[in-house]
């Protein structure tokens, strides 16, 4: 691997590397400092390299070895006042457990792995022998002597040394999974993330592998209670046991700098794109308001902000059809399949996010509405920000009798295929859009995530459109194609009628 494919990865990787350095280090500065010698490591050791392929995993463990050191250097060792003259052959633990620092002790032993734990517990605790504590776990006696004998100088090392919780153990990141089900699915599993635990072990052990023992000093939580929440976690394929006995996710996560990033990357492209759509749009109005009456009526802006969101679900639908081998979902367990990813961070600007969207959002047994509250258009102009059934209602049935001025389109299903066609072009340009927007993400996350995290342009394609909905209303602003709504009420809406089809379609997919 040559010196400046290094020099590119650090460019590109240089906010992952310092995020994994904070992960590590609670002190900001510390992380500065971690940062720049993994930086130093690995352009020293990058021409080392003989197979390219193994340049990502390489660079890592490289960054693991370089933070190990740091740790070790950082960290303060004073020994105990204890005989300096035990032998080999002495039970050093006996002191240990009769020494007044007690405290430590129990410390250092809720470190301990969990073979190395339960034989400890049962010899000094428990006060089982070597041959009980054989038959109680199932192990040969040369078995339990070892890891008695182990314990002792893991102990001995760590009993007086100062140790340093992670920020985790106080301070957990925020961290939210999602899962998107084909199938069924278990109490067991949608209840996994009910609790803080799971996604800060998940997070800890994201950019390189962790043991346990390094888990609970980063999370301030025991061994003992690790190893369950990492049972199910493994049973889940979402962390796996990897080399040295240490684990890593296997989740992709989506952070705030891979968000940051492709935001920022794909702005530029994304409001030119936007303008164009926009333009063709408009250069259809007159053809839209001869849809009905009802459209006829309304203004400019009603319309470019009522037909915005079928323009990006039409154009997504295209989209997904030209990779239909990314719309499958995997198995995630027995019984059930889908996607799983995990959100962490503190959530981009409001403008750029969309709170609640719907492509089919029940009214009455007459009518529906399709609407999208993107986070650029004010709250009094988000229909399920400040939806009001009974003023709605009132709304849709006197402007059909044509007692008030229309507000928003109100189309039958005919009417609503008619919108369809005459914005068919303008759905392809926007499936163009997606697609750029797609191939930018799974570039950029293949740059953020591990290399152990499975199927990435799979949870990348199929969030995608979810992730980008607040951030290409806000573009389509920015392209001053078009502007913020200038009336009250909800924007980014149309009402359509139910065809008694549709109603008995819908009643059939409730009773199975």
């Amino acid at each position: 691997m040559q010196q400046i494919s290094a020099s590119d990865f650090i460019e590109e990787n240089l906010k992952t590397i310092f995020a994994y350095s904070l992960s590590k280090v609670s002190d900001k500065t510390d992380a500065e400092d971690l940062t720049n010698e993994i930086v130093l490591a690995i352009l020293k050791s990058a021409g080392r390299i003989k197979n390219p392929n193994a340049f990502y995993g390489y660079v890592w463990k490289i960054a693991s070895n370089t933070c190990c050191k740091f740790i070790r250097r950082k960290t303060r060792v004073s020994f105990c006042e204890i005989n300096s003259d035990i032998s080999d052959g002495y039970d050093f633990t006996e002191e240990l457990f009769a020494h007044e620092d007690i405290s430590n002790l129990r410390r250092e032993i809720a470190l301990l792995s969990k073979e190395y734990r339960e034989c400890t517990v049962a010899y000094y605790y428990d006060g089982l022998s070597c041959s009980d504590i054989s038959d109680k776990l199932n192990i040969s006696l040369e078995m339990v002597k070892y890891y008695l004998f182990k314990t002792r100088k893991i102990l001995k090392e760590g009993i007086c040394m100062e140790r340093e919780f992670g920020e985790k153990s106080f301070k957990p990141e925020p961290f939210e999974f999602h899962t998107i089900f084909s199938e069924k699915c278990n109490s067991e599993y949608c209840s996994l993330f009910a609790r803080k635990l799971p996604g800060q072990i998940l997070m800890s052990a994201y950019y390189a592998p962790i043991s346990i023992r390094e888990l609970s000093v980063e999370l301030g939580v025991a061994s003992v209670y690790l190893e369950d929440e990492i049972m199910l976690l493994e049973k889940y394929n979402l962390i796996s046991k990897v080399s040295s006995g240490k684990y890593q996710t296997k989740l992709v996560i989506f952070t705030d700098d891979y968000m940051k990033e492709l935001y920022g990357k794909a702005e530029k492209s994304a409001v030119s794109a936007m303008a164009e759509i926009l333009k063709s749009v408009k250069g259809k109005l007159l053809k839209i308001r001869e849809i009905n009456d009802i459209c006829g009526k309304l203004s400019d802006s009603r319309i470019l902000w009522a037909v915005l969101w079928p323009v990006m679900r039409l154009g997504y639908g295209k989209m997904k059809d030209e990779y239909s081998e990314l719309n499958e979902r995997i198995t995630l367990y027995s019984g059930a399949s889908g996607i799983n990813y995990g959100v962490s961070g503190s959530g981009q600007r409001e403008e750029l996010e969309c709170g609640t969207f719907a492509g089919y959002s029940g009214i009455d047994e007459n009518y529906y509405a399709s609407a999208a509250d993107f986070g650029i258009l004010p709250k009094n102009n988000r229909y399920f920000f400040s939806m009001d059934y009974a003023a709605l209602k009132d709304k849709i049935y006197n402007t059909v009798s044509g007692k008030i001025i229309p507000e928003f389109m109100i189309l039958t299903k005919t009417e609503e295929e008619l919108l369809f066609k005459l914005l068919s072009a303008e759905s392809l340009m926007m499936s163009k859009l997606y697609r750029e927007l797609f191939l930018l993400a799974c570039q950029i996350m293949y740059m953020h995530a591990p290399k152990r995290v499975y199927d990435v342009d799979r949870i990348v394609f199929q969030t995608l459109f979810f992730q980008t909905l607040g951030f290409i209303g806000y573009c389509a602003v920015k392209s001053g194609e078009l502007r913020l709504p200038d009336f009250d009420g909800a924007a980014a809406v149309y009402i359509r009628e139910n065809t008694e089809e549709e109603e008995n379609a819908v009643s059939q997919e409730i009773l199975i």
